[in-house]
């Protein structure tokens, strides 16, 4: 082979390499502009129904979700409800996310915003979301930071060196008992009648009075309808695994609220060092409005057969109150 002929294969198979490296980075740079004003979630989007599980990870926790006959649970708070009001906010995000504008990927960006994937790294990881129908791996993006007006999140996807703009309000709970339904009871300050713990029962005459008990003596109880009014928790458990867990069968403590309305809360509460369990009964009086059968009918599924921990803020006021 002459040194003419050598230079032009040598030249023939520089532009075939080119050719080839350029055809691969046209055809990424053609997948990136295709993406913008598309579905971040588009799998997710086009499996509907069939999406029964999404995952939130974060450094400081792994929220597994899963769907069940159209409700969403807590996979790993006792397969407990999940928030409404969360929920909804992440499928709709979820549903209408699309990609806005798209940043050339860089190491140092990508960390100040927040877009490491969380087993790369606790300090400047995001959330990393990832969506399942069945077994089936959907999308799986890494959400990052707010940008300056809060109107845009930066995220990207694991498998890209790319950064984009999404919208959507991903401003959601890295913890898991965050996800779990908030509050999971709520009894309006001025719909309670009378309350009763042990042998002390207390009672007032309309919903701006005072409580007075036996002895017509005023008692004060407004911590514990401050608590009342919205109870938080930071776990759930079956009775069934409850029992599995605490020798203690009998309440260390029964609350027994009253409204106005004739609906009844019994609230059983169970100690365990610093832990307070709650278990809660809905009932009614013997005369209540027509409405408070229909509220018990719709929700005793969120109490029959569930016991819950109390956030310890508010499980001393539980734990502690006396009516006195």
């Amino acid at each position: 082979m002459n040194k003419k002929h050598l230079i032009a294969v040598s030249f023939l198979i520089v532009i075939v390499i080119a050719a080839i490296v350029g055809g691969i980075y046209f055809g990424i740079w053609k997948e990136s502009a295709d993406l913008q004003g598309k579905l971040v979630f588009s799998r997710t989007f086009d499996a509907g129904a069939r999406v029964d599980r999404i995952t939130i990870e974060t450094a400081e926790d792994i929220v597994e979700l899963r769907q069940k006959n159209s409700y969403w649970f807590v996979v790993n708070k006792g397969n407990y409800y999940v928030d409404f009001h969360f929920m909804h906010q992440l499928l709709t995000s979820i549903n209408q996310s699309i990609y806005s504008i798209r940043f050339p990927y860089d190491a140092k960006n990508a960390k100040i915003r927040y877009l490491l994937e969380p087993e790369e790294s606790r300090m400047d990881s995001g959330m990393l979301i990832t969506t399942y129908a069945g077994e089936e791996l959907l999308d799986k993006i890494i959400v990052g930071l707010a940008d300056d007006d809060n109107r845009y999140y930066f995220a990207r996807r694991p498998d890209k060196r790319e950064i984009w703009l999404i919208n959507g309000n991903f401003d959601l709970p890295v913890f898991s008992y965050d996800w779990l339904l908030r509050p999971v009871l709520s009894v309006p300050r001025n719909a309670v009648e009378s309350v009763t713990i042990g042998d002390k029962y207390v009672q007032r005459k309309n919903k701006s009075g005072n409580f007075y008990d036996e002895k017509n003596l005023n008692i004060n109880i407004e911590p514990l309808l401050d608590v009342l009014s919205g109870v938080y928790i930071i776990d759930a458990l079956k009775k069934e695994a409850f029992e599995a867990k605490w020798k203690q069968r009998e309440p260390a403590k029964v609350i027994d609220v009253i409204t106005f309305y004739g609906l009844e809360f019994i609230l059983r509460l169970y100690y365990d060092g610093g832990q307070v369990w709650l278990n809660v009964d809905l009932s009614t009086t013997p005369l209540p409005i027509s409405s408070v059968k229909d509220y018990i009918k719709d929700n005793r599924f969120l109490y029959d057969g569930w016991f819950f921990e109390v956030h310890p803020e508010q499980s001393r006021i539980l734990r502690d109150f006396r009516l006195m």
